[in-house]
């Protein structure tokens, strides 16, 4: 009897969990402070039963209040930025489209330091970066609509102009800052990082989350058919401005969302998507579920190999440019036989 490729998709997706689910429970035992597995289930579940405790009150904190919303960041911004990826390159038709293609990281680092030079406080930091990030995408868009009727070419190069006004702003910003402390708290976060994730930014990221993932879901065939062409799109009856505006609106706020709580982290929006496209095909609705999956578990293995090495935090940026650099030329030859 012959196994439909629906099957072995479903085999795919349940190791892929399985694999986040392990490297989510794994990631609780990497820090300064070790922890045993045991001490660790029980810290969690007596959040839910009735567990006398056992441990020291500081390792509850360090389980529920630093590791824990840091490891839950780290898979739902691997996995925003990756699905986020994903829909720009079917969007674009384009390999080399990362999520930041329209600016939005250059306005979320420019609101951010803005902040940062007026003293913000972390939420502050936060909210400049998102609205921003946003502004950022909305001029965009509102220059492509205006010069090239909403062509991709033109959004793209809109981004591009964007991304450098933006860009420039920041290198102003930081001409301003006190070299003492604004300066490299600009610096260190425009490199990314999830050491400052609380469990309240799971609960600010979520509702954005959630509501990009599912928009994606409902237009999921849309933007499948859309990925053919304009024209094919058309004449099947696709409404092409509205799935554009859709993956915009849905890519913007998964990223805007992660670059606003983490800062600006590179490469896996670009990377992952090709890496999820080798194991389930151009699907669309196939290809967004396996980069949200090896997005996250991605940036999970990266953040507990910097809070592994002691003495020092690296920024993440940094670490996904090196792991993700040698990984891209690698895909590079996959690329020039020719991208679908």
């Amino acid at each position: 009897m012959r196994i439909r490729s629906d099957d072995h998709f479903g085999v795919k997706i349940i190791s892929l969990a399985c694999l986040t689910a392990a490297l989510f429970f794994a990631s609780f035992l990497v820090g300064r402070y070790a922890i045993s597995p045991k001490t660790v289930l029980d810290i969690i579940l007596s959040q839910f039963f009735n567990i006398a405790p056992y441990w020291e009150e500081t390792l509850e904190t360090v389980v529920l209040q630093v590791r824990l919303p840091r490891i839950i960041l780290g898979i739902l911004v691997g996995g925003a930025l990756s699905v986020s990826g994903a829909s720009y390159q079917t969007l674009f038709k384009n390999p080399m489209v990362s999520p930041d293609i329209l600016g939005v990281s250059a306005g979320a680092g420019f609101g951010a330091a803005l902040a940062m030079i007026y003293n913000g406080q972390w939420w502050e930091i936060q909210l400049l970066a998102f609205i921003f990030g946003m502004a950022a995408v909305v001029i965009a868009y509102t220059i492509a609509y205006m010069f090239g009727r909403n062509t991709i070419t033109v959004l793209i190069l809109a981004g591009i102009v964007v991304s450098s006004l933006f860009q420039s702003l920041i290198s102003i910003v930081k001409t301003w800052a006190d070299t003492e402390n604004e300066l490299p708290a600009i610096t260190f976060w425009l490199m990314g990082s999830l050491g400052k994730g609380k469990i309240d930014d799971v609960l600010v990221m979520l509702p954005a989350l959630v509501f990009s993932l599912a928009l994606i879901f409902l237009f999921r065939n849309q933007i499948n058919v859309l990925a053919a062409g304009e024209d094919e799109a058309l004449t099947m009856g696709v409404n092409v401005p509205l799935v554009k505006l859709v993956v915009v609106v849905s890519s913007t706020l998964m990223t805007v969302s992660a670059v606003s709580i983490c800062g600006i982290i590179g490469w896996v929006g670009l990377i992952v998507p090709h890496l999820a496209r080798m194991i389930t095909g151009a699907s669309f609705s196939k290809l967004a579920v396996t980069s949200f999956f090896i997005g996250g578990a991605f940036l999970l293995i990266i953040d507990n190999i910097i809070r592994g090495v002691e003495g020092v935090e690296l920024p993440l940026g940094v670490l996904t440019a090196l792991v993700g650099t040698p990984v891209f030329v690698l895909l590079l030859s996959k690329v020039r036989k020719g991208w679908t």
